[in-house]
């Protein structure tokens, strides 16, 4: 029997300087991702961007997805009550 598989993810801006986003150069391209009851992941755009290197950015997590569900797809069928 298929179960329901449900998600949650919240997305909180954390760029702003106190100025919002009155010029390119008064906020700050991040983001916190907060799924309930895991860590907090920091965020930012790509470096070519003009983002911070020592964060994950979208591209990053976009690869980091499709990797880790190509990987966990084939060993699926061998869990009970998926």
């Amino acid at each position: 029997m298929a179960r329901e598989h449900e998600y949650t993810s919240l997305i909180e801006w954390t760029g702003n300087r106190g100025e919002g986003t009155t010029g390119f150069k008064s906020f700050d391209s991040t983001w916190d991702i907060s799924t309930p009851g895991r860590t907090v992941i920091h965020c930012s755009t790509p470096p070519s961007f003009g983002g911070d290197r020592n964060k994950p950015n979208p591209e990053d997590l976009l690869l980091s997805a499709l990797s880790a569900c190509h990987m966990c797809s084939p060993s699926a069928p061998l869990r009970p009550n998926i």
